[in-house]
């Protein structure tokens, strides 16, 4: 060895740089290649040590390829069973009650859907519905998101065309092989995994089916774009395994996707996690930005799908923010962020229910402007290369530039306010923002849902993943990949949201998942760490092999110190250290000359070597280049000042510590000894996921009741299905007039016109607060005053009884926002309408006790409780009492056949398919008491706000002025 290194040793003083020794020879370098001061690389004959582990790494080379394959292939298995896992768990519904729409909001879902496959998109688009919100209707192809709606057409369409057959399953080997373990594995005590069907049985489904079975589908495909998004984020497939398992049956994704829940998070949750997944693919290097074209197109998906997808919009252009902020904006995230924001915001504003919102919604500025903030920066960085610019002088472009930005923006923002073209925040927006819990919109406001979050509901829907979520934003703080930050602004914003808003608990599902699988995937990837290297894998190299030139310059050897080269990065530094000197010197005095250009030769000298030492550190994946005068280069300087404050033998036993812990026999085995006490210990939480997974299945069991058909304890016959409200519904539909019209309170018209197939007075959407106030107004009305407004636009009354969440316990909030439009109802000194309601002795105040529903609820159930038969006659009442039907005495055939007249319809054009249906003359008296409801978000326009808004803002303030 002595021999070698003074043969070396004289060869090196013999070569003139830039030169390389290699094998005793000295070769030219190179141009631009190696830098002037850098020491040339030695390559000396190779040791037998060197040959010994080559060999070794050839021998094991097979064992960890077969290893590894193995590996691959059960986490591509747990991967697809936790994907039927998904799609199992949310069957109870359909095998305890049938193919049964849930709820309330699905009823009309499907109800949509079913018009589409009858009619096709186009007069979807113009379908304007008057079997709801009698006697003025509703644009449905305009008002929803149609994404759900259109999923299910597409199905159908497909289903359609291929034709029914039942075929026995193909005897392949491979399939022989799954079956093989299937039977093994269920032996070993593994009864979940799903035996393979003996024969493969299609016919196509019918629309209600498809409805059904979408949320059970598309619980399946969310739990593999929340393990491949896991992924993205930690490059871990271990972790990626574990997401999706947990995705797969966690309470807080069941909440809307269990069978027959045909709801929009329903398939809004596979979008938010594909979309997310794939904005981080397009930015993991500056080659991946053409999956921002996918990402765009997954938005506009999103925006059909749920009115959520503002969180998927701000999220983004928040990551997107932060990355300039971070140093790690490039051409890459530049092209995918503008590729994703021009495909998404063009497709969004195709759907009719979002128009031009995301150029005009204050809820959608934020994206907008960092739109418009990169192609700003963008702009800058193509003029400094082409122009060739020193720092300074880039640093002072920009600012510039920057300036003249904001001032345009100000300038435009100051022109266009007074016109009315910024929208105002929603009040669901607005409320979750607000300290309180209250929005001021009595109708908002009494909506569970929109409630905020308790810990009993995190810890219900989000149980044992909860507990390791912070483990793993722990491990994101060492890794601090792009990922990592994009994870923390969705947990921040997550959290926020979901503790104003106990709806917005779901989506935490997908966030708390990646929490709890970072840490899961960190601990097994510690664990088969060792296996790997002892089987060949290359551990971390150490200072010796840095020194002899196994390793460049740049870090791993695989990354590039710039475009042109170390030395040339170093020359360019030295012509604009010098260039820079020139600008700087004009104007001086000729007598200061001399001193000054000393002075800039220090300067340029200094800033030679700053700039040299920046171009040669090493690039990260998502690195394009080293750009100066930013954020990176601030970076670089911090980042290089502590590590050179480190003292060099302190960083040379650093890394040689970590290469004999990575390459140490001895160490390996000891490191194999921690993974398998890891292991053990892993396996000794197995009582905890037990109990989570029962858990999820107690919850998803909980989820099953169709709300039209729930099961009760009968105290003679046990459990037993409690069908009231289906039973009830099909009663109308059989035996009442098909034009026949059914008031009811607002929450009921999905089903009403859904399963009874009658016309409603209202549904369960918000668009028309004065309509529905006007609803709650007649309802809680003394029972004469009551029929003379219903008589007018109803043929059939309907109520829930029967105690629980029945009408009466809706009843105060009913008052309350009929009081919000109509003040001499309550008064407006009583805003919270206390007059209606009950004392603490469950009896009725005198304002509930004459009121309508009151007597309907408890027509000849309480004591001189009933209706008067010349104004409504009892007709049907369920089985367990449920539901009451009442039919209007006396109706007003005069205004029925006014409001069915097309003449009096109010079209936007002549022969238009828009035509807004009026109240009858007879009702213009109660009409004209009614007063605007000046809503919360309503700030643009001038009117007087309800008492009850008043008095919420009021306790906002403090009970100072209002807001």
């Amino acid at each position: 060895r002595s021999s070698t290194r003074s043969r070396v040793a004289s060869q090196r003083r013999a070569c003139h740089a830039p030169r390389i020794v290699a094998q005793g020879v000295c070769i030219p370098a190179e141009p631009g290649l190696i830098p002037e001061a850098s020491v040339v690389r030695t390559l000396g004959p190779p040791s037998e040590l060197a040959v010994m582990a080559s060999a070794v790494q050839v021998l094991l080379f097979p064992f960890r390829l077969v290893f590894k394959t193995l590996l691959f292939f059960a986490q591509i298995f747990l991967m697809l069973w936790a994907m039927y896992a998904a799609y199992e768990i949310r069957m109870y519904p359909i095998k305890d009650f049938g193919m049964i729409i849930h709820e309330f909001d699905p009823w009309f879902n499907y109800r949509a859907a079913e018009y589409m496959a009858e009619h096709g998109l186009a007069k979807f688009f113009k379908w304007y519905d008057y079997m709801s919100w009698y006697p003025i209707g509703r644009p449905i192809g305009t008002t929803i998101y149609p994404g759900m709606q259109m999923t299910a057409y597409g199905i159908r369409e497909a289903m359609l065309r291929i034709p029914a057959f039942k075929s026995e399953m193909p005897k392949w080997y491979a399939l022989t092989l799954v079956k093989k373990t299937i039977g093994t594995m269920r032996k070993w005590g593994f009864e979940s995994v799903p035996r393979l069907p003996k024969y493969i049985d299609y016919a196509p489904m019918s629309v209600n089916d498809i409805c059904c079975m979408i949320p059970p589908w598309f619980g399946s495909i969310a739990s593999l774009f929340t393990g491949l998004l896991t992924y993205e984020i930690t490059r871990s497939m271990n972790a990626a395994v574990v997401a999706t398992g947990i995705m797969a049956i966690l309470p807080a994704h069941l909440m809307r996707s269990v069978g027959g829940e045909f709801d929009n998070e329903c398939v809004a949750m596979a979008a938010i996690s594909c979309t997310f997944w794939l904005w981080l693919r397009s930015i993991r290097n500056p080659g991946s930005c053409l999956w921002g074209i996918l990402t765009g197109f997954s938005y506009i998906y999103m925006v059909l799908a749920w009115g959520g997808y503002i969180f998927v919009l701000n999220s983004i252009g928040l990551h997107a923010l932060l990355l300039v902020g971070l140093g790690r904006f490039n051409s890459g995230v530049y092209k995918a962020y503008t590729l994703f924001f021009v495909i998404g915001t063009y497709g969004a504003m195709q759907v009719p229910v979002v128009g031009w919102q995301p150029i005009r919604s204050l809820e959608q500025m934020g994206p907008l402007l960092v739109f418009l903030g990169y192609q700003v920066l963008a702009f800058c960085d193509f003029y400094r290369r082409r122009n060739e610019m020193t720092t300074k002088a880039f640093i002072m472009f920009r600012i510039r530039v920057s300036v003249l930005f904001l001032m345009g923006l100000v300038i435009v923002a100051f022109l266009l306010y007074p016109t009315g073209y910024f929208g105002p925040l929603s009040a669901r927006i607005r409320g979750l923002f607000v300290k309180h819990t209250k929005t001021g919109n009595p109708l908002v406001d009494s909506v569970a849902e929109h409630q905020p979050a308790s810990s009993g509901i995190y810890a219900n829907y989000l149980n044992l993943p909860l507990d390791y979520g912070f483990h793993g934003a722990v491990v994101c703080l060492w890794k601090r990949s792009s990922g990592c930050y994009f994870a923390a602004i969705y947990g921040a914003v997550a959290i926020h949201f979901s503790g104003k808003m106990s709806r917005l608990v779901l989506i935490c599902a997908p966030i708390c998942t990646i929490g709890c699988a970072i840490w899961c995937g960190f601990v097994l990837d510690f664990a088969l760490e060792p296996i790997l290297l002892l089987l060949g894998k290359k551990g971390y190299k150490g200072s010796e092999e840095d020194d002899a030139g196994e390793k460049s310059s740049v870090k791993n050897g695989d990354k590039s110190p710039g475009k042109n080269g170390a030395a040339e990065s170093k020359a360019k530094a030295k012509s604009e250290a010098k260039d820079a000197k020139g600008k700087e010197n004009k104007g001086k005095q000729a007598a200061d000359s001399g001193k000054g250009k000393s002075q800039e030769k220090a300067s340029a000298k200094k800033a030679a070597k700053h700039a040299g030492e920046f171009s040669q550190t090493p690039l990260e994946e998502h690195h394009e280049d080293h750009r100066p005068g930013g954020i990176m280069q601030i970076k670089h300087l911090i980042k290089s000042g502590m590590w050179e404050s480190v003292p060099e033998s302190s960083r040379k036993a650093y890394v040689d510590g970590r290469a004999f812990i990575d390459r140490n026999p001895l160490v390996l085995l000891a490191r194999l000894g921690l993974s398998a006490a890891v292991l053990y210990t892993v396996i000794g939480y197995e009582p905890k996921v037990t109990t989570f997974v029962q858990h999820c299945h107690s919850v998803a069991k909980s989820l099953s009741n169709p709300k039209v058909v729930t099961m009760m304890r009968d105290r003679v016959h046990g459990m037993v299905k409690m069908d009231d409200y289906l039973k009830g519904y099909q009663w109308i539909d059989q035996n009442t007039p098909k034009d026949a019209r059914v008031i009811a309170w607002w929450d009921y018209g999905y089903q009403i016109t859904g399963i009874a197939k009658r016309t409603s007075i209202a549904d369960g959407n918000t668009w028309n607060h004065e309509h529905i106030a006007t609803l709650g107004r007649t309802l809680t009305s003394p029972e004469k005053k009551a029929h003379n407004a219903i008589r007018h636009i109803a043929d059939y009354l309907l109520v829930w009884a029967g105690g629980g969440g029945d009408d009466l316990a809706k009843s105060p909030h009913l008052a309350r926002i009929g009081n919000s439009v109509f003040p001499e109802h309550c008064g407006d000194d009583d805003p919270r309408c206390n007059k209606f309601g009950f004392h603490q002795d469950r009896s009725p105040t005198p304002m509930m006790a004459k009121s309508l529903l009151y007597k309907a609820v408890m027509h000849n159930l309480a004591a001189g409780v009933k209706l008067d038969p010349r104004f409504f006659k009892e007709v049907h009442t369920t089985k367990h009492g449920k539901m009451r039907v009442y039919q209007v005495m006396n109706i007003s055939q005069e205004s029925k056949d006014w409001i069915a007249d097309p003449q009096n319809k109010i079209c936007d054009a002549p022969g238009s398919w828009y035509c807004v249906g009026q109240y009858p003359p007879a009702l213009a008296k109660l009409i004209s008491k009614r007063k605007n409801f000046n809503q919360v978000e309503d700030f643009n326009r001038v009117g007087e706000k309800s008492a009850y808004t008043k008095m919420i803002e009021k306790e906002r303030s403090g009970g100072g002025r209002e807001l």
